[in-house]
């Protein structure tokens, strides 16, 4: 009898998602197969519930933020082997195109991501290209593992990688759910000077504080680049945006110090309207950047942080839920009942 596993399967907006059993994964060349002991919710998977295509179709297997135990390779696998602990990077390049060889492989136009382009992790088991694999160091958790590779992974990037924050700057955090926060927490990691967590969730600003947020301001109703400009009077050296709103990208702009740049998280189908004459960008030097996911050594160097204790990223969970109960952290996210900070589906034991 064929072998076959469980997963949660996305059958398209409106309909229900189902946990059914389908077939086990077998290896091509360059894959794995990987055992999944945990994959996080993220607010992406909340977007094709509200009607965003899925780019591999549908039925298909959501979740892009796993990570487990290598069950087997396939053929001409070198590198690893039955028992390896891995966190899944979220996308593997082509390595030969101009965005893979010019810095840019999370761009790459035939990026390969699993719960996007393939099946993904809200399952017993996934079969991904090995070059999405990354190595997880002794000490650090596959929980943990599995959170870091986009909910840690991609606010690292866009603050290193993309603002190439420098010691001393003053960084605002426009939305501190899932990325925000950790970007709250990341750039004090990354030396910032004073980091401002901007939200209009009281439960969010009171997680921010304790992440570090050296000032936490509550936007309802009020301006935010005008609330971030009341504690740093001159403007922000950086702004990430988390939200996806045009409003909010446009608010980061304004609050930004001559040199600012605005580094854009959060995913947002709406073109911003960014409300400043095009003479303010040439005369102050205003950058707006886009950021998407990461880098595989970004992912390696979080992991090292976790490994040293210097970050804990399971600290960030709400809430740990079943393969069964994939549907209910998704609607939970998508409504923010419970007040979610970060949701981990924990699939099997390591």
């Amino acid at each position: 009898m064929a072998r076959s596993m469980r997963a949660a399967r996305f059958y398209g907006p409106g309909i229900d998602i189902k946990v059914e059993e389908i077939p086990y994964p077998t290896p091509g060349p360059g894959d794995a197969i990987v055992r999944l002991a945990a994959c996080g919710i993220c607010g992406s998977d909340v977007h094709f519930l509200e009607g965003m295509p899925v780019p591999g179709g549908v039925p298909f297997t959501l979740g892009h933020e796993p990570a487990g135990i290598v069950e087997t390779v396939g053929d001409g696998v070198r590198a690893w082997k039955a028992g390896d602990r891995v966190a899944i990077h979220l996308g593997s390049g082509c390595g030969v195109c101009r965005p893979c060889t010019s810095g840019h492989p999370n761009c790459c136009p035939a990026l390969i991501a699993p719960g996007l382009h393939i099946d993904g992790a809200f399952a017993e088991a996934i079969r991904v290209p090995v070059g999405s694999l990354v190595r997880v160091p002794d000490g650090v958790s596959l929980v943990a593992a599995a959170i870091a590779t986009d909910c840690v992974a991609s606010p690292y990037h866009a603050l290193k990688c993309r603002a190439r924050l420098r010691a001393g700057e003053r960084v605002a955090v426009l939305g501190c759910g899932g990325l925000g926060l950790q970007a709250v927490s990341l750039a004090r990691v990354l030396g910032a000077e004073q980091v401002v967590a901007v939200d209009v969730s009281a439960v969010a600003l009171e997680r921010a504080a304790r992440a570090g947020a050296s000032a936490c301001v509550d936007v309802s109703g009020t301006d935010p680049a005008a609330a971030i400009r009341a504690v740093i009077a001159d403007g922000a050296d950086v702004v990430i945006e988390c939200v996806g709103a045009p409003e909010t990208v446009a608010a980061g702009v304004r609050a930004l110090v001559p040199g600012g740049r605005l580094v854009v998280v959060g995913v947002g189908m709406m073109p911003p309207a960014i409300d400043l004459p095009q003479a303010i960008f040439a005369l102050q030097e205003l950058s707006v950047l886009g950021s998407f996911g990461s880098h595989q050594a970004d992912l390696e160097e979080i992991l090292a942080l976790e490994a040293a204790g210097t970050i804990d990223i399971e600290a960030s969970i709400s809430h740990r839920l079943r393969l069964e109960q994939v549907g209910e952290g998704l609607e939970m996210l998508r409504t923010r009942r419970g007040d979610p900070q970060r949701i981990v589906v924990e699939i099997a034991a390591p």
